[in-house]
This record gives structure tokens, sequence and C-alpha cells, in this order.
């Protein structure tokens, strides 16, 4: 069975660990290696920097500069317009697709 990580503040995925905002995420992801990662964009943490979101985008951002932890996949949920192609844009750099 694959390990899945899902995260995402409201969505349910049988058999997949859940988690529910940024920190909890990068913590998930530097525990161990996933198979498949679904991540959403808006995850309503607004525990950054002057409380700023903390988004799918972020997570994004922090796969990329801590490659070792880079999911056997990663599939976006989220619906958000202009979040989702930003974060298809940093997975299809991390597994070297075209744009």
């Amino acid at each position: 069975m694959p390990q899945t990580l899902l995260i995402d503040d409201k969505r349910h995925l049988d058999g997949a660990h859940i988690v529910r905002n940024y920190h909890d995420g990068i913590a998930a992801l530097a525990s161990q290696h996933w198979d498949v990662l679904y991540l959403d964009h808006d995850l309503a943490d607004y525990s950054g920097p002057n409380g700023r979101e903390m988004t799918g985008y972020d997570v994004m951002c922090w796969i990329e500069a801590n490659s070792e932890h880079l999911p056997g996949a990663i599939h976006i949920v989220s619906s958000n317009a202009s979040g989702r192609p930003r974060m298809q844009m940093v997975i299809n750099k991390l597994f070297g697709r075209a744009y």
C-alpha cells in the first residue's frame, strides 16, 4: 500500500495521512518518504511572517529547496485559479516536465 499524504485544511482521503496546515505538512514531509502527496493551495494557515497565509505553493517551495524529501508523485487538489498553475510549475520543474 503506498504511503500517501494529504495536506489540506478540509478534505479527507481514505487511507491517507492527513495534515491540515503548512507546518504539520512540512514536518510530515521531513519525517519519511511519501509515495504520493495530495496538496491543496488554500490551507487557511496564517502563521507566516506578519500573519501571511502559508499555502500549498509555500509547501512546493519548501520541497524544491529540500528535494531529498520529494515524494514519488504530487497531485494538486486545489481549484485556486492563480495558485494551482504556480504549484504545477514547481512540480514540472521538480519532475523534469516541460512547462
